[in-house]
C-alpha cells in the first residue's frame, strides 16, 4: 500500500526536488485540499501560517506525524512547532532522509 504525504511547503525548488524523489519510492503526493488521511505530513516553518496549520492539522489527524522543515535550525521554531503539536523537525536539505526513515520507505 502506497504511503501518502502531505507537503506544505512554500520554497517550489524543495517541493520539487521532494516531490519526485519521494514518488520514485512510491508515495503519493496529496493535494493540500484532499481530504485522504496522509501517513505524513510536512510543513515549512518559512510558511507565514506554519505553526497555526501544524495546530489545525494535529486536531484534525492525532495520530499522523507531522515534521517541521527550516532552512536553518532556529530553536525557539522548533520549540514552537512543537507545542503547537509538531512529531519532528528536520533541516530542509535532510527532510526527505526523516520522512523516509519515519515511512520505513525503501532506500
Amino acid at each position: 500500500m502506497a504511503k501518502k504525504i502531505l507537503l506544505l511547503c512554500h520554497d517550489l525548488t524543495t517541493r520539487l526536488h521532494l516531490t519526485h524523489v519521494w514518488s520514485a519510492s512510491g508515495v503519493t503526493m496529496l493535494p493540500r485540499t484532499s481530504s485522504e488521511t496522509p501517513d505524513c505530513i510536512v510543513i515549512d516553518l518559512g510558511r507565514r501560517d506554519a505553526l497555526a496549520e501544524v495546530a489545525r492539522l494535529r486536531a484534525q489527524h492525532p495520530e499522523v506525524d507531522i515534521i517541521t522543515c527550516a532552512a536553518t535550525f532556529d530553536g525557539d521554531a522548533v520549540a514552537a512547532a512543537k507545542a503547537a503539536g509538531a512529531t519532528d523537525f528536520a533541516a530542509r536539505a535532510h527532510v526527505n532522509q526523516r520522512v523516509a526513515r519515519r515511512l520505513k520507505l525503501p532506500g
